[in-house]
């Protein structure tokens, strides 16, 4: 449907259907209506024309610099979507469901701004989104194992979902919503199975888990100091009060609010200055030395690496290793 512009100044219209002809003539306005373009600029016009004054030049002239700053402004726009984030794919083999391909390859094409949509996907799917960057669905099925229906099938719900993200009003409402319609297991998954029924999944469930435990961990901990601070900012001054009233400057204290018993304690933190313990030292018998003070020796590990065979000789008899508890952490390589 064409814009209709009456009653608009023909000056104002026949400059802005020149300038949206010229903008879609650009690669990366091709994907836009030209009634877009033509829309985006007569707002951009009708918005400053009040500002024209007579005594600085011709209305044409007037009307040609607002359309040349705000066409150089879209091109910046869309060509900073461009750096930031370029969902670009590789060609598929032509055998493999072609007409839904060939709509993928249309959107790769129009190389979309989608960084706040892939960084929101579980991670089976980020990790096809950057294989599918590089390789064949081939090469793919050899790499994650998954079968050529199932990336297939996958692609295809992809395609689809990046016409609604594109179209939907609120991406943020849109995410969330997706990013649950998406998810292959959830957090109750590791409350319901066992241990060994969880080591059995496939890897990329393990991977969404392990990375919804640490986002939840992260997030517990986040809310755990803001509650803390909330309580320390509600309750200071009385537990400083009563404390006081007690002849004590930290250990516990009880009081009650509301009918509630509230028991606050406060740690005592304790620290020495090892220098001066040094020369008090030398000051107390030996008897008394290991009565009140205790010694620990130890060797900061990266020191004692980079010591002469010889030296790490002297102290191989007093060190000792032992494994600890394996961390794991499950990720997209940047070069798969």
């Amino acid at each position: 449907m064409m814009n209709r512009y009456d009653g608009i100044d023909k000056r104002i219209v026949s400059n802005v259907k020149t300038y949206a002809k010229n903008l879609k003539r650009k690669t990366i306005f091709r994907s836009m209506d030209t009634e877009d373009l033509e829309q985006e600029l007569m707002c951009e016009v009708l918005s400053c024309v009040e500002k024209f004054d007579k005594r600085c030049g011709k209305f044409e002239h007037f009307i040609r610099k607002i359309l040349n700053r705000r066409c150089a402004t879209l091109i910046e726009t869309y060509m900073r979507k461009k750096r930031d984030s370029i969902i670009k794919f590789s060609e598929y083999s032509d055998d493999v469901h072609g007409n839904d391909f060939q709509e993928f390859r249309e959107l790769s094409e129009q190389r979309i701004e989608a960084s706040e949509f892939i960084n929101m996907l579980p991670i089976k799917f980020r990790m096809l989104f950057q294989l599918l960057s590089r390789y064949s669905i081939a090469d793919t099925v050899m790499i994650t194992g998954l079968s050529r229906s199932s990336i297939c099938r996958d692609i295809k719900r992809m395609t689809s979902l990046f016409n609604h993200f594109e179209n939907s009003k609120n991406h943020l409402i849109f995410i969330d919503k997706l990013r649950r319609s998406l998810m292959g297991r959830n957090l109750s998954t590791i409350e319901t199975l066992n241990v060994k029924e969880l080591s059995q999944l496939e890897i990329y469930d393990l991977a969404d888990l392990n990375e919804q435990v640490a986002k939840l961990v992260n997030h517990t901990k986040e809310i755990k100091e803001k509650l803390e601070d909330a309580l320390n900012l509600r309750f200071s001054e009385t537990v400083q009060s009563k404390l006081h009233d007690e002849n004590k400057d930290t250990g516990t204290t009880k009081f009650y609010e509301s009918g509630f018993q509230i028991i606050a304690e406060v740690p005592k933190k304790v620290t020495w200055d090892s220098d001066k313990i040094d020369e008090i030292i030398k000051t107390i018998s030996e008897e008394k030395r290991k009565a009140i003070i205790k010694t620990t020796h130890v060797i900061d590990e990266r020191k004692y690496v980079q010591l002469s065979p010889e030296d790490k000789q002297l102290f191989a008899d007093a060190r000792t290793v032992t494994p600890g508890k394996t961390k794991f952490k499950i990720s997209i390589p940047e070069e798969v």
